[in-house]
């Protein structure tokens, strides 16, 4: 299951890619995305016994702010820089933020660091490097865009492991992602992209993005995460890269230099390397 859910994940780059090929905006894609997603993740949850309307209300008010600020910045982020920069490349800088995830448990949470974790970072930080030196990219707003997304990405875990140990995963994941929906469709509005598909192939992305690299994807993941645990499920996870590489390589002509393919073998050791590690809890209080 966590396997299936990853190769979904995988193809979420490439539903953005040729998303924006059909003329789709940004903004359009990703309201439809997760308005479609919410309804669909709210029904499951509801089908499933994990009504949100069960939830406290401090909680529906965090993990709505968690879609509609944290998730909405990380995807609206991963999803400008896929406008300009090639898939492999984005997806394979997003992958550096299970070592800044460990960096920022030490920093901000006091939590014990290994030293396998500090070499994990600094073969995410060298990776990147070689992937964007490999591209021979100047700095533009897509390759800081790309940069910032696993940043924000780094927040949004680091906020949900505080708020999710004590809430059904799935009726989460439903707040979560009506939460995003909202924002997007605002900004949607605000940038006069709130408007239907103008193309059956339009329509096909937005229910297909909606669908398999978002709610098939995570509630395949989640079911799997019960049954093998959250350390092999995220090792498995890391299966999802590779997936939009490969995607990206035959559907849309991507090409990696050798350096590229170093740095991103880089950055693959090192989540491995962090999700291998036996997660140290922050000490009480």
């Amino acid at each position: 299951m966590v396997l299936v859910s990853a190769t979904a994940f995988g193809t979420l780059a490439i539903f953005a890619k040729v998303g924006y090929a059909s003329g789709l905006g940004t903004q359009q894609l990703l309201a439809f995305r997760f308005t479609l997603a919410a309804l669909g993740m709210v029904a499951l949850a509801v089908l499933l016994g994990q009504n949100p309307l069960h939830l406290r209300r401090r909680e529906v008010i965090t993990l709505l702010a968690m879609g509609a600020l944290l998730y909405t910045a990380q995807s609206l982020a991963y999803f400008l820089a896929l406008r300009t920069l090639p898939a492999s490349l984005v997806v394979l800088i997003s992958y550096v933020y299970p070592s800044l995830v460990a960096a920022a448990g030490w920093l901000f949470f006091r939590r014990a660091i290994a030293a396998w974790h500090l070499a994990a970072l600094g073969a995410s930080l060298v990776g990147v490097a070689m992937l964007v030196g490999g591209a021979r990219l100047q700095i533009t707003w897509a390759l800081v865009l790309a940069v910032a997304s696993p940043v924000v990405y780094t927040g949004y875990i680091l906020v949900g492991e505080r708020v999710m140990g004590t809430v059904p995963a799935l009726a989460a994941s439903a707040v979560i992602m009506t939460g995003a929906a909202i924002a997007f469709s605002l900004l949607a509005a605000l940038d006069g992209q709130l408007a239907l598909p103008r193309s059956a192939q339009g329509w096909a992305i937005c229910v297909g993005v909606a669908l398999v690299p978002t709610m098939l994807a995570i509630s395949l993941f989640l079911a799997g995460l019960t049954r093998i645990g959250s350390a092999r499920a995220a090792l498995l996870s890391t299966w999802e890269p590779v997936v939009t590489v490969m995607l990206a390589v035959v559907l849309l002509g991507d090409r990696l230099s050798w350096i590229q393919v170093i740095g991103g073998v880089l950055v693959l050791l090192a989540v491995v390397a962090v999700q291998l590690s036996r997660p140290v809890e922050a000490p009480p209080g």
